[in-house]
């Protein structure tokens, strides 16, 4: 098979939605291209530090401000040496997606200049890639590969970026590549995909996603050259591809790190290579290629009905299917339109949820709704020919998740953890949707260099589960489902914090969400349950409420807003919440128990939510609320 859909060429100027994408394409080229410069003088640096440290919102890349970066929530400008250093990687990945998008639109119109454009932007790195200095993320220089530090980019800040130039340039090369010189694709292959092996190659020393995206553009690159000793490193050596599926991927057809953002970006690596394989009728492996399908099929399956997914630990807020669809894009020009995965992504493209993006190594959509890869692979897609999928309620116990199912009800838990890397300390937050409409849901973070980032998103506090003495659960280690049905779950988790066990017991009943939490330690303390509701819901009740302070401040309780606490005097408390379309009765059972009533910081913290806050003094808690939708 080809790269480009044999299609192409016939229908992309055959609808007028096609040529409207062409000419906007060309309009983002004309801006960008005959203003290329750079140099490897400039040092990049890490897009995670391109966060406003006062509300966590991501700061603007202004291809016309390289000493200023203003924030998109609140407008605070920020002048430093580090953010210019972000800056110029935000303009080394624009340059490789414009070369990227420079082929399609050559392509498409046969215009020489965007092929020269294209080919202009490759010949500069490549030409000059040697000399751009070997350095990582936190800006350590050094002076070979065989002394550099681990995650040591050139072009970009850390390798696994670099890995991200690689597939793109290879990608350009190969809409371009009945069209190039000969001797000019063995001095790119020489002068830079060569470099790129040897600086990646010894980062790939665990089962990780940035392993997988280092062994994914090697094994691109190996392919595109025919370039043995590439594909031998990629299938052959320790840590290859094959055996970061068999060993990364849990029987759930998850990525072990759990996050839900790091599956698709692993995802998005692998269905590079898992393609290139293809055309180059290179064997991806059987077990590989089934555990890659049941990646894609699975991760419809934990999605919520509206295709939002939800956001435990490390990742992006606000996520949905469409975010991805990209990826879907790459994996179904390889495993067809009528596999399963073709089918999958028929029906993201279907949904009329609109796309929400990403901070960072964004791809290129046109008008937020037509990516490359749906132009380039399946264009020919027939959306008529479509197989309903529904949903079911689904338990992933390797993965210490659950999605409940019911009536208007979606309820997702996180019952566990498998490790450390890019986890929350978060063991059994739920989020909730009710008639596609978010009740709750996890924040996930901003940039990790971010203040808010490590002082809120990565605390406890900031998710619905229980704070004990005002600390962060400790426990990275697996839960256990007790019981699972399509409208019930009671998972456990031991030792959360050292001595201190969780249960809870999510059931969707005719009439709402039932919410069970038992603490079991015989410690004593003071045990915060936790629930936060969107920002676009308010509270009404007749409590009596007086000012109040939590007692701790620290671990998130610094950024509390408005802490209030009622005064109930009997066992139970009942609180409506009211958004514009929507209104929620909410029922606690107090058992002796503090209530308070919260502000706390959304993300990014712009946005305000109302928080209920339940405090058990002494040992042994037991939490109960129920959720029930009013006319």
């Amino acid at each position: 098979m080809n790269y480009v859909n044999e299609n192409f060429d016939r229908l992309i100027h055959s609808a007028e939605e096609n040529r409207q994408t062409i000419a906007a394409l060309k309009a983002d080229v004309d801006a960008f291209m005959p203003g290329f410069s750079d140099s490897p003088d400039r040092l990049s640096r890490w897009g995670h530090y391109y966060f406003c440290d006062d509300d966590g919102g991501r700061l603007i890349f202004d291809l016309n401000s390289p000493k200023e970066h203003r924030c998109q929530v609140c407008g605070k400008i920020y002048r430093n040496e580090i953010l210019d250093g972000v800056w110029t990687y935000f303009y080394r990945n624009r340059a490789v997606v414009m070369a990227l998008v420079s082929a399609v639109v050559y392509r498409a119109t046969k215009e020489k200049k965007y092929f020269d454009y294209a080919v202009q932007v490759m010949d500069f790195y490549a030409a000059h890639y040697c000399e751009f200095v070997l350095h990582n993320k936190e800006n350590v220089i050094c002076d070979s590969y065989e002394t550099m530090k681990w995650g040591c980019g050139r072009m970009m800040p850390q390798g696994l970026n670099e890995s991200i130039v690689a597939i793109r340039f290879v990608q350009t090369i190969e809409i371009l590549r009945d069209e190039l010189d000969k001797e000019w694709l063995d001095m790119v292959h020489q002068k830079m995909f060569k470099e790129m092996f040897y600086l990646l190659a010894p980062q790939a020393t665990r089962i990780h996603n940035i392993s997988c995206w280092n062994l994914s553009a090697i094994g691109v690159m190996g392919l595109a050259f025919q370039d043995q000793e590439m594909l031998d490193f990629t299938f052959g050596s320790e840590y290859n591809i094959r055996e970061q599926l068999k060993k990364g991927v849990t029987s759930d057809y998850f990525w072990y790190e759990g996050s839900i953002h790091y599956n698709f970006f692993l995802l998005e690596g692998i269905s590079y290579l898992y393609l290139f394989c293809r055309i180059y009728d290179y064997d991806f492996g059987k077990e590989s290629s089934d555990i890659l399908t049941h990646m894609f099929v699975q991760a419809y399956s934990y999605a919520f009905d509206n295709q939002y997914l939800p956001n435990p630990n490390d990742g992006w807020p606000n996520l949905n299917l469409k975010t991805f669809s990209y990826i879907y894009h790459t994996a179904a020009r390889a495993a067809g339109e009528d596999s399963e995965i073709g089918n999958i992504t028929k029906l993201i493209e279907l949904s009329e949820e609109p796309r929400t993006t990403l901070p960072l190594s964004e791809p290129y959509y046109y008008n937020n709704k037509v990516c490359l890869e749906q132009l380039l692979f399946n264009i020919d897609f027939d959306y008529s020919k479509v197989t309903p999928v529904k949903p079911i309620s689904h338990n992933f116990p390797k993965s210490n998740f659950v999605i409940l199912r019911s009536g208007d009800w979606n309820v997702f838990m996180k019952y566990g953890l498998n490790g450390k890397s890019h986890a929350h300390p978060d063991i059994m937050t739920v989020e909730m949707m009710y008639q596609n409409h978010r009740v709750t849901r996890d924040l996930s973070n901003a940039g990790y260099r971010s203040r808010l980032c490590n002082e809120w998103h990565r605390k406890t506090l900031s998710h619905n589960t229980v704070c004990w003495n005002g600390t962060d659960i400790t426990s990275v280690n697996p839960g256990e489902c007790l019981y699972f049905d399509d409208r019930k779950v009671t998972a456990k988790a031991a030792n959360v914090y050292e001595g201190i066990d969780y249960t809870r017991t999510i059931e969707i009943k005719e009439d709402g969400v039932e919410d069970s939490f038992k603490v079991n330690s015989g410690k004593d303390g003071v045990y915060d349950y936790v629930f936060h509701l969107e920002s676009d819901f308010s509270f009404e009740h007749e409590l009596e409420l007086h000012d109040a302070e939590l007692g701790f401040d620290k671990n998130g309780y610094q950024h509390v807003l408005d802490v209030k606490r009622a005064l109930v005097n009997e066992n139970r408390a009942v609180i409506y919440v009211k958004s514009e379309d929507m209104k929620l009765k909410v029922t606690i059972d107090l058992n002796g128990n503090e209530l308070y009533l919260l502000k706390t910081m959304d993300n990014p913290v712009n946005q305000i939510r109302s928080t209920i806050l339940v405090r058990h003094h002494g040992a042994d808690p037991m939490y109960q609320l129920k959720i029930e939708p009013q006319q």
